[in-house]
């Protein structure tokens, strides 16, 4: 995604505190994740709130000016006059205040919505969710945004239908007691001594309809829709999937007799 212009990026970040300019550089700009750099001012307003941003297209790197209180403060009226000294201790104060901006904001950490995406397999795993089922980023945040109220209704029909709705972007039909398919009975003179499908009566069984064609969604998708079907559906039941069928037109039927006088390329003539 191409950067926007330095104008733009001033608008987005200057007023904001450190942290969340960081984060929303890294949302609408992945490309420049790893390429911010900070400057701390020395300032008695409140401490890394972003003054100034600076963009080097060239280099594609973006570098933040923010304020910073001084050490210097802490010492006698006497030595805060000192302009060398005043200077020393901002490098120290510069070291300091990236360990101090994550202590400011270790709460953002749990947030789905602002959390590193490093931090965000570690959340899921609170919630006993596999995050490789999740596909993108941005899933994998809106899913663990709802995680509280879906974990309560957990094993349920809304909840796996809210769940497989987050992740598709498909509004599923769950059908309980019924199959996608007609059920093959197996009758007892047979050698087989099991079922191929429950039968439609089974109060057991549920359904998962997708109004779309298999074709139109992603087969990797697919997979893990069926797969979060299977983790998140009650021990002792059995789900199946099935997405919308192409209709068929019926063939006419043709019935041949005594009377059929030609048969070639170009049909039957009577």
């Amino acid at each position: 995604m191409e950067v926007a212009s330095e104008k733009e990026l001033k608008k987005i970040c200057i007023g904001l505190n450190v942290f969340k300019a960081k984060n929303r550089i890294k949302l609408l700009y992945p490309s420049l994740s790893d390429k911010i750099d900070l400057e701390f001012v020395e300032s008695n307003a409140q401490r890394f709130i972003v003054t100034d941003c600076k963009y080097d297209k060239s280099k594609n790197k973006l570098k933040l000016t923010a304020t910073s209180n001084n050490p210097i403060r802490h010492l006698p009226s006497m030595y805060q006059e000192n302009e060398f000294l005043r200077k020393y201790l901002m490098i120290f104060q510069h070291l300091m205040n990236e360990t101090s901006i994550t202590l400011d904001n270790i709460d953002n950490l749990f947030r789905p919505m602002e959390a590193d995406a490093k931090f965000l397999p570690v959340i899921a795993g609170w919630f006993g969710i596999n995050p490789e089922l999740l596909g993108s980023e941005e899933i994998t945040r809106k899913v663990l945004q709802f995680a509280i109220p879906l974990y309560r209704y957990r094993g349920t029909k809304i909840g796996l239908k809210t769940l497989l709705y987050l992740i598709s972007g498909i509004k599923p039909e769950i059908i309980e007691g019924k199959l996608p398919f007609e059920a093959l009975d197996i009758g007892y003179e047979s050698t087989i001594e099991s079922p191929i499908l429950e039968k439609d009566s089974d109060a057991n069984l549920f359904s998962v309809y997708f109004p779309v064609y298999l074709e139109d969604v992603d087969k990797d998708l697919v997979k893990r829709l069926f797969k979060i079907i299977q983790t998140e559906k009650p021990v002792n039941s059995i789900g199946y999937m099935y997405f919308k069928n192409h209709s068929v037109q019926k063939r006419k039927t043709t019935v041949i007799t005594q009377d059929i006088e030609k048969m070639g390329t170009e049909g039957i003539q009577f």
